[in-house]
């Protein structure tokens, strides 16, 4: 999966689940065996899960400036 693409389905985690959405990508990662291709690709997911996460708490909705 490119990095693109890990990105566009982390961004319809949060879209989806909102705060949980980390939860969800962990959740899904669990199933995997430590150190598997899917368990590496699920990783990335809850790493650009929690960028977004941390960004969407910095950034006021709409651009509000001071």
């Amino acid at each position: 999966m490119t990095d693109q693409e890990v990105e566009e389905l982390a961004a319809i985690l949060v879209q989806e689940h909102g705060n949980a959405a980390l939860k969800v990508a962990e959740n899904r990662r669990s199933l995997h065996a430590h150190g598997s291709d899917s368990f590496e690709l699920w990783t990335r997911i809850a790493e650009a899960v929690g960028r977004l996460i941390g960004a969407s708490q910095r950034s006021p909705v709409g651009g509000a400036h001071n």
